[in-house]
């Protein structure tokens, strides 16, 4: 893969995505200890099939409203993350083969099991590459995910979509430093209400009429009910429920609009 991006930069392309799926052979042994092709005694030959994938170059291009902006390893992870909804969520640690930069590699776990690796090319290796901008790779064994693809295929399940419009209600809440929005969105969902669908932090500020230790943070909250059009008074009650429990749980002060 790092040749392919070798071949494409020194052709002129500069913004790549590229991604291949094929099979590695190595034997194990009867104590399950894997190794090379070649050196294989008397051991039992194992294919394992995976997905590579590289990026480099630009991640935004240069637009009317936004500079361009080089792709990055929180880039790599989002795409990876977003290939991992389809299997029911991927974990992350820290670690990765040597030929990543160190700070910023990680090795990808599919529950407790290790699924692959990915992370910025090295320095050695982009040198000795001539490589003059950042290649980042990634690497994923296809065989678990697919397993628990399917699980997760065959356990979803599907609803209509709702006839109803949705409402949002924007709070605009005093919060203490250290209180993160984790704890607010966790608050809310506490409450159980199957009205609520949806809770985004929609914007943060400190300074001038903010008291110091605190910030305001505005917290969007969409309703949205199965049964009939909310009233103003529906609303208002679920709005007084939301208040109420961020003002005894996180200690939340409602801020005037």
């Amino acid at each position: 893969m790092a040749a392919a991006i070798e071949w494409n930069l020194n052709h002129g392309q500069r913004n790549l995505r590229l991604f291949e799926i094929g099979r590695r052979y190595c034997f194990a042994s009867a104590s399950g200890e894997r190794f090379a092709a070649g050196n294989n005694g008397s051991a039992t030959p194992v294919e394992t099939l995976f997905l590579t994938m590289a990026a480099t170059g630009e991640a935004r291009s240069q637009g009317l409203y936004d500079g361009a902006r080089e792709f990055s390893f929180a880039d790599l992870k989002g795409d990876i993350d977003s290939i991992g909804t389809l299997c029911g969520g991927l974990n992350w640690k820290d670690g990765g083969p040597d030929s990543l930069c160190g700070a910023k590699r990680g090795e990808i776990l599919l529950g407790i099991s290790q699924l692959g690796a990915a992370g910025q090319l090295s320095r050695k290796i982009a040198e000795k590459l001539k490589f003059r901008q950042d290649v980042f790779l990634a690497e994923l064994a296809l065989g678990p995910f697919y397993c628990m693809y399917y699980g997760a295929k065959n356990a979803r399940r599907y609803e209509p979509l709702p006839r109803f419009p949705a409402v949002e209600r924007d709070f605009s809440l005093l919060l203490n430093d250290g209180v993160s929005f984790a704890e607010v969105a966790t608050a809310i969902r506490a409450l159980h209400l199957s009205e609520i669908v949806s809770i985004e932090a929609a914007d943060l500020f400190r300074g001038k009429n903010v008291p110091a230790g605190k910030y305001s943070l505005m917290v969007r909250v969409t309703f949205q009910s199965r049964e009939s059009t909310f009233t103003d008074a529906q609303i208002a009650e679920l709005s007084g429920k939301v208040v109420r429990l961020l003002e005894s749980s996180v200690g939340a002060q409602l801020r005037a609009s």
